[in-house]
C-alpha cells in the first residue's frame, strides 16, 4: 500500500510517497503560500497525476477536529486556515481516502512507527519556528476531544509574560523555539546568523550562541519535566529544527533535567532526539491515513 504524506508548516510544505513500512520516496518541498487552500489542492493533484496512491495523510499546524478533519483553530502562522474543512476538501476533489491531524501529532506517530514501536507511551515535543507536541499511546496518536491534545506550546509557563499569537501571555512557544534562539543571538552579537552559521557556531562553542541555547533549554526542561509528571511516558522525543544542534544540545537539556528529575522516577536519559528528523511528520500522516483506509474508516 502507498500513501501520499503531506506536512504543512508555516514556512514550508513537505510531501512524499510513503509505503506501509514507513519508507519514504519522491520527497518534495514547497514554500507555504498565503493562498494555502488552493496551493494544497494543486499540490495534491500534481502528486496524484504522478503517483498511484490509496490514501492521503495530511499533518498541518493548527488544532484539527479529530473526526471531521476541519481546522478548528490556526494562528496567524497560517493565514485564513481556521475553519477550512481540509479532509472534505481533498476527498471530494480527488476521491481518495484522506486523513488529517495536527502536524506534531503526525510527527510523534511517525517517530513511534519508525523507531519506538515497543513504547507504550511516547511523547514528542517539536522545537522549530514554534513549539508543538504529540502523544502516542498503545500505538495510536492521542488527538483529544477537540483536537487540542499536546498543545504544549500554548501552556503558560511565565504568567503575564510575552504576548503570544494565540491571544494569551507567557505561552511556552514564546520562550522555546529556534526563532527565539536566532533572536537572542542577533541581539547579543549585533548581527543575525543564518541557520547553517548558527549551528556551526554552536557546535564550535561560540559563547553567545551557547548562552542563547542555554536560555531556551532551561524553559524547555520545565515543559519536559511537566510532561513526565503528567503522563509518565516511556520516553520524550525532542524533534524539529532544534535537532540540528545535535548531541551538544541534548546534553545541555539533560543537564537541566538532571536537577528537575531528582525527586522523580524518570531520568534525563529518558529524553532523546528524534531519529526520523523532518521526515517524521510526513511518515506519520501517511501511515495514519493508510491505517484508516485499511480498516475502512473514512
Amino acid at each position: 500500500m502507498l500513501a501520499l504524506g503531506i506536512d504543512i508548516g508555516g514556512t514550508m510544505i513537505k510531501t512524499a510517497i510513503v509505503d506501509s513500512n514507513g519508507t519514504l520516496s519522491e520527497k518534495r518541498l514547497f514554500p507555504t503560500s498565503i493562498d494555502l487552500k488552493d496551493q494544497l489542492l494543486e499540490i495534491v493533484r500534481e502528486e496524484l497525476a504522478a503517483h498511484k496512491v490509496e490514501a492521503i495523510g495530511i499533518g498541518t499546524a493548527g488544532r484539527i477536529d479529530p473526526v471531521t478533519g476541519n481546522v478548528n483553530l490556526a494562528t496567524s502562522n497560517l493565514a485564513n486556515w481556521t475553519g477550512v474543512p481540509v479532509k472534505t476538501l481533498i476527498q471530494e476533489n480527488t476521491g481518495v481516502v484522506t486523513a488529517v491531524l495536527n502536524d506534531s501529532s503526525a510527527a510523534a506517530f511517525g517517530e513511534w512507527f519508525c523507531n519506538y514501536r515497543r513504547a507504550e507511551t511516547l511523547v514528542m515535543i517539536t522545537v522549530g519556528s514554534g513549539l508543538g507536541g504529540g502523544i502516542v499511546i498503545n500505538g495510536s496518536p492521542l488527538l483529544g476531544k477537540r483536537g487540542e491534545a499536546a498543545e504544549f506550546g500554548h501552556i503558560i509557563i511565565h504568567r503575564g509574560g510575552k504576548p503570544c499569537n494565540c491571544g494569551k501571555e507567557g505561552c511556552a512557544e514564546q520562550y522555546i523555539s529556534m526563532r527565539l534562539i536566532h533572536s537572542l543571538v542577533a541581539a547579543a552579537a549585533g548581527q543575525e546568523m543564518d541557520r547553517a552559521t548558527l549551528i556551526e557556531q554552536y557546535l564550535s562553542g561560540n559563547p553567545v550562541v551557547e548562552e542563547a541555547v542555554s536560555t531556551v533549554t532551561g524553559d524547555l526542561a520545565i515543559v519536559v519535566d511537566s510532561v513526565f509528571l503528567s503522563l509518565d511516558p516511556d520516553l520524550v522525543v525532542v524533534g524539529g529544527g532544534v535537532c540540528e544542534l545535535g548531541k551538544r544540545f541534548l546534553n545541555s537539556l539533560r543537564e537541566e533535567l538532571s536537577v528537575l528529575s531528582r525527586s522523580s522516577l524518570y531520568t534525563e536519559e529518558d529524553v532523546v532526539l528524534s531519529l526520523s528528523g523532518n521526515d517524521a511528520g510526513i511518515i506519520g500522516a501517511a501511515v495514519y491515513a493508510m491505517a484508516g483506509e485499511a480498516s475502512g474508516n473514512e
